[in-house]
């Protein structure tokens, strides 16, 4: 009597899927998408955290016309920069650690997934940041680099490892709608949080100092050898200060010289704003004066032309007066 002999075969782990043709492009996209939305949430946050330092905004329709046109091309260049590193880094990333996987005998899970990410993050802070140690940089970088290029890559690596493990293409190709749904709700809810806080004064905005008198009494200087002193009696004295003029500016004209003595005073502008009234030969006539910087570091300065241009010549506290 002839006997069969069957062989067991040990089950292998369940994994992902296999995609492929119009799936991968699915991922790709969803990748691309993710990155996409980390960049503007990124770029909202850099925004809100910016209206605590100094800043100057223009107005007017030019002004609104070029921010709108600069709107969209940071939404550009982030959908540009999303298909690039999706192609370039999340691909990569979700291949690696389903081929790793399966040559270890392990199962892609989201925890293999990230630690591949881990590695992939590592191995970016050490080719990036190694170059920026030797020329010079604190190895602070490194660090830094690791924690931002994982933090960057495992939302995108999830979403698009997600694709994958779907079946119908339709739904892969869903799911990259919903992560760019999301992501835009996302940077619109704290754009607009984040406005209503420092509306109501739940984070306090940026605010000149307020010089007094006594603090701004002393020498300041353009960094160019330009000097401004001022003394405690009101009176004023002034060295290669530059005279910028409209025309000069728009020309690209070198601007005008003024040295000599005068006199100084606290003025209001016309919005009620604290500024430095300063006249000086006749050279210095018609300028008004800011106050910017902070209390610890103030600065003086004057707009250039259209304030719109957000071009400024601008003074720093030096020495005490003698």
């Amino acid at each position: 009597m002839a006997r069969w002999t069957v062989e067991r075969q040990e089950a292998a782990p369940a994994g992902p899927e296999r995609v492929g043709g119009a799936g991968w492009t699915a991922a790709w996209l969803t990748g691309a998408v993710t990155l996409w939305a980390e960049g503007a949430l990124a770029l909202v946050v850099h925004f809100l955290t910016g209206l605590r330092e100094e800043h100057y905004v223009a107005a007017g329709i030019p002004a609104y016309v070029g921010y709108l046109l600069a709107a969209v091309v940071a939404v550009v260049i982030l959908g540009l920069a999303g298909l690039l590193g999706s192609a370039a880094a999340v691909l990569p990333v979700v291949q690696l650690s389903r081929w790793s996987a399966r040559r270890t005998g392990r199962t892609d899970t989201v925890r293999w997934c990230l630690a591949v990410c881990g590695a992939f993050a590592a191995a970016v802070a050490v080719c990036a940041g190694v170059p920026t140690v030797l020329l010079g940089g604190g190895w602070t970088v490194l660090p830094l680099i690791l924690v931002a290029a994982f933090l960057g890559l495992v939302p995108a690596a999830l979403c698009t490892r997600a694709v994958t493990v779907l079946r119908r293409t339709g739904a892969r190709f869903a799911l990259a709608g919903v992560v760019f749904v999301c992501g835009l709700t996302l940077s619109a809810v704290v754009l607009v949080g984040g406005l209503a806080a420092y509306g109501t004064g739940l984070i306090q905005g940026y605010e000149p100092p307020r010089l007094t008198a006594a603090k701004l009494v002393g020498t300041w200087t353009d960094d160019h050898g330009g000097t401004l002193t001022l003394r405690a009696d009101g009176t004023a004295v002034a060295n290669g200060l530059d005279v910028h003029t409209a025309k000069a500016a728009y020309d690209g004209d070198r601007p005008e010289q003024c040295s000599g003595s005068g006199s100084w005073a606290q003025e209001t502008s016309p919005s009620g704003a604290p500024q430095l009234g300063l006249g000086v030969s006749g050279c210095m006539e018609g300028i008004s004066w800011q106050f910017g910087g902070t209390e610890e570091q103030p600065t003086l300065y004057y707009w250039i032309g259209d304030p719109d241009s957000l071009n400024q010549y601008t003074l720093r506290r030096g020495s005490p007066a003698p």
